[in-house]
């Protein structure tokens, strides 16, 4: 199954993207990539997962992140703000109730969706690793095609 989004902001136009990439230095995914010009955001239903090496443990997607938004939700921002606390080649597309991070490999040898851990981010000072960062899916499609409804 693969997830609904919904209250998405887009579509944007792909010269958006474009110029978000030069700023970043680094091409998205092309399935990350369209998913962001045609809907820019939003909340998946369902919006579950588990890390794929640990079918105990995971989290939910809070929201997609999304560009030319409001600040709290601004794909922009959050690489801005967060570009020297999770590990090069990364950038946040989502984030979790509890602040930890989605985030997508911008590497072609280290593909994929992962979750990254805030509880257990580098102290100040120190670069950050991959000791907090648990791989969720092999492609972003995969990623929305994992996503399940938590029954409480």
């Amino acid at each position: 199954m693969v997830a609904n989004i919904i209250d998405f902001k887009g579509p944007i136009d792909e010269n958006s993207v474009t110029n978000f990439e030069n700023e970043i230095g680094n091409s998205l995914p092309n399935d990350y990539r369209n998913f962001l010009i045609k809907y820019n955001g939003g909340y998946p239903d369902p919006d579950a997962f588990l890390f794929l090496n640990d079918e105990e443990d995971g989290s939910s997607v809070d929201r997609f992140l999304s560009l030319g938004c409001e600040k709290h939700h601004d794909l922009r921002n959050y690489f801005i703000d967060y570009k020297d606390r999770i590990p090069p080649k990364f950038l946040p597309i989502a984030h979790d109730p509890g602040g930890n991070l989605v985030l997508i490999s911008l590497s072609n040898d280290n593909p994929g969706v992962f979750f990254w851990d805030h509880e257990f981010e580098a102290d100040e000072g120190e670069l950050p690793d991959m000791s907090n960062v648990h791989l969720i899916s092999h492609t972003f499609t995969d990623f929305l095609s994992v996503l399940y409804k938590l029954e409480i």
